[in-house]
């Protein structure tokens, strides 16, 4: 038998041991339910990123970008805009925490708010996981239960002004638009929702519902008693009861919040309606109005979707379509208010990092010897020492392998898109007369243009047409540098190259021009009708014509003539073959018939034009020589000030017996892993660049692995040769001096 307190012992193992299952159970269910959440939303996420693709397919590519570039450095305006909104928020959030608790000024406040927004923004558990994020970096500043009260305050209060302004802006958009049916019930509804949150808040601050308290109160009556909620039960009590007396006791941050909070939401109005204006629109302010209101309902009915990635470019653009915009432009005006949410979320980003990263460095060296072990090697304590100046080395690297690879694939895009213009004009011999001896535009006017007529006679011929081609200053073209023009006649230019007008009439003469519709593109402020200064006069564009081919501006044969004394003449006559097969043949026949002219065939453009330009092969050689300096002045500095930093640390490895070589070999590895991270950095840069030029103009930029690899050489040989120095200078440096050294 056993005894009373026998017996009262086994109880208690028992129950302990049934209450350590309930919390492995609990602990289970709760472990079971966030895995759900987070499939939840990986699956809303991606169905929003579907959404996305089909919006940007269904609305097109190009309309979207074109008004991207209308935009152009306007965004930093635009970022300007949202900024402010950050600022203002980042008042209001301060103003939440209790005067004798605010020990923090705006800088650190500003830093807590990016850091939780860009956690929000980025990850599946949205504003749950990014207020957390906010009580974790304003803990060390203020008491716990002050921040967790002040960031509760502080979203309550914007919800309310967001109600607000979802319910004005509803009721702006049923009497000031005139909208279908089904339009008016969403908004009604909308409406409703609004004023009955508005109401409940209302209500329950008058009466001081704690709802948090009731519900685990509630929940324990009905026998559900999970310890996560039980065992916080009176500090939820307490943060609502705080949340409550914030009014009473503090009216003057109460409404100073909902100023400030207001004052955000018109930043976001007059955000929406300048982006309006930057695309060429005149937006009324109500419209702007309107559109910000409901472009919230989006945020707020939305925000289990991570960035809300689909559902705000999808509802922006129905919301802009209702109100008489274009599609594309609602698609644009989220692209671009995201971007401007992505830079601030970049910031957030990197303060986080900033502020987490060494602590979270230093806790796994301490639980990894093997990566104690890495982060103690020299050559990644001497980055890590100076992070600033490793950074600034590897820019600077990548600058002189940006300069190589974007250079060099600028001058040989152009060069070769021209040559394939040039070969898209359906001919297949090009005749130059004798002593011509580049094909850069600046031929004189030497054939007659009645040799086209002969050569027109010759068997297999099935035309030959004069043209005459000509640099002229671009500046009238609204760009820099120079442009080919052709002088064409053009009944039979046409007939020769399938040229077809897609806007506007055919050349006559006189001071007209007609233009490709990529240069239409490029310059979409000009029309027919509009004029171009070429030849320091004016030339009135009275077509647009496609295939691109040969020159983007034409003008009349007889005006270049005029123009370049070249009455008569031309620089080239372009020929057409019956068979383009027998193009060998029919080019002996000329050059039998014309021994003195120059016979190319187009095939042959693109290697001719890279040959008739000599001096870009020299200039592509000081530009590598100049890369390879920049590689080596940069790590030659960085190195040299990292020894003379760390003389005394010299002096200390050779005490111990570290040879010179060795203490070389240091300085060295150093300079080749920043060498590898600059060229990689350069390379990236390279590809971004060459994305937005080729966007944004119709300049080509062609990446070649040749030239890479002589970048990543050039890097690599440059950061060693300029360490080599430095390296020398701390391996013979004397031990005893450089344990003296200050």
């Amino acid at each position: 038998m056993k005894t009373i307190d026998e017996q009262l012992s086994d109880d208690r193992l028992e129950e302990d041991e049934m209450l350590a299952e309930g919390d492995e159970s609990e602990q289970s269910g709760s472990s079971s339910l966030r895995r759900k959440i987070i499939w939840l939303q990986g699956i809303a996420f991606l169905l929003g990123l579907a959404l996305l693709v089909y919006v940007i397919n269904r609305v097109g590519v190009q309309p979207i970008f074109d008004a991207l570039i209308k935009i152009g450095f306007g965004f930093f305006i635009l970022l300007g805009f949202s900024g402010t909104r950050h600022s203002l928020r980042t008042l209001a959030m301060r103003a939440a925490v209790p005067p004798e608790h605010r020990t923090f000024g705006f800088r650190h406040a500003f830093s807590v708010r990016l850091g939780g927004e860009a956690i929000s923004f980025l990850t599946f558990t949205g504003p749950i996981l990014g207020e957390a994020t906010k009580v974790a970096l304003l803990k060390k500043r203020v008491p716990l239960v002050y921040g967790v009260s002040a960031l509760v305050v502080d979203n309550l209060l914007y919800n309310l002004s967001v109600a607000l302004f979802i319910l004005s802006g509803t009721v702006v958009m049923l009497f000031a638009f005139d909208l279908p049916s089904a339009i008016r019930i969403v908004l009604y509804v909308i409406a409703a929702l609004a004023t009955f949150g508005i109401g409940i808040t209302a209500w329950a601050a008058r009466r001081r519902v704690m709802l948090l308290t009731w519900i685990i109160d509630t929940l324990g009556r009905f026998g559900f008693h999970p310890k996560s909620l039980t065992s916080r039960r009176n500090h939820i009590s307490d943060l609502e009861s705080h949340v409550y007396d914030f009014y009473s006791h503090r009216p003057g941050s109460f409404f100073g919040m909902i100023g400030l909070n207001l004052l955000a939401h018109v930043t976001s109005v007059f955000e929406v309606y300048v982006t309006l204006r930057m695309l060429g629109y005149s937006p009324f302010v109500h419209s702007a109005y309107v559109i910000e209101s409901l472009t919230k309902v989006i945020n707020f009915a939305f925000g289990f979707v991570p960035a809300t990635i689909g559902v705000y470019e999808g509802g922006t653009e129905i919301i802009l379509q209702t109100l008489g915009f274009a599609a594309a432009t609602g698609v644009t005006l989220a692209l671009v208010r995201k971007a401007g949410t992505l830079f601030w979320t970049v910031v957030g980003l990197v303060i986080l990092a900033w502020r987490t990263v060494p602590n979270a460095t230093r806790r796994l060296m301490d639980r990894s010897p093997r990566f104690r072990k890495l982060m103690d090697s020299l050559v990644l304590s001497n980055m890590s020492h100076r992070p600033a100046r490793t950074i600034v080395s590897i820019f600077g690297i990548g600058v002189g392998v940006l300069l190589i690879i974007f250079t060099v694939g600028l001058a040989h895009g152009v060069l070769r898109e021209r040559a394939r213009r040039e070969g898209n004009i359906g001919a297949e011999i090009m005749v130059r007369a004798s002593g011509t001896f580049s094909m850069s535009g600046t031929e004189a006017f030497k054939l007659p243009v009645e040799r086209g007529s002969e050569i027109a006679r010759i068997q297999g011929v099935r035309a030959a047409v004069p043209i005459g081609q000509n640099l002229v200053s671009n500046k009238g073209a609204g760009g820099f540098g120079n442009r080919l023009v052709d002088g064409i006649e053009f009944d039979q230019y046409a007939a020769l190259t399938n040229l077809r007008l897609v806007e506007g009439q055919k050349l006559m003469s006189g001071d007209e021009a007609i233009v490709d519709s990529v240069w239409k593109k490029d310059h979409p402020e000009v029309s027919i009708g509009s004029t171009i200064e070429l030849y320091d006069r004016p030339f009135r564009i009275v077509g647009v014509y496609d295939p691109p081919g040969g020159g983007r501006i034409k003008i009349p044969l007889s005006t270049m003539q005029e123009q370049l004394g070249g009455e008569g003449r031309a620089t080239a006559i372009l020929i057409a073959c019956m068979n383009p097969a027998e193009q060998d043949a029919i080019a002996a026949r000329i050059r039998q018939q014309f021994p003195t002219d120059q016979i190319i065939f187009t095939r042959d453009l693109p290697e001719l034009y890279a040959q008739s330009l000599p001096a870009l092969n020299v200039f592509i050689k000081v530009v590598v020589a100049i890369a390879s300096a920049i590689s080596m002045l940069v790590i030659l500095l960085a190195m040299y000030t990292t020894v003379t930093e760390r003389t005394r640390q010299i002096g200390i490895l050779k005490a111990l017996g570290m040879s010179k070589g060795a203490i070389a070999w240091v300085i060295e590895k150093e300079a080749i892993v920043v060498s590898m991270l600059g060229v990689i950095t350069g390379i990236l840069l390279t590809l971004l660049l060459r994305f937005a030029v080729m966007r944004t103009t119709s300049l080509v930029v062609e990446i070649e692995p040749f030239w890479i690899a002589v970048a990543f050489g050039v890097g690599l040989l440059g950061g060693t040769i300029g360490a080599l120095y430095p390296a020398l200078r701390a391996a013979r440096q004397d031990a005893v001096e450089a344990l003296g050294y200050e």
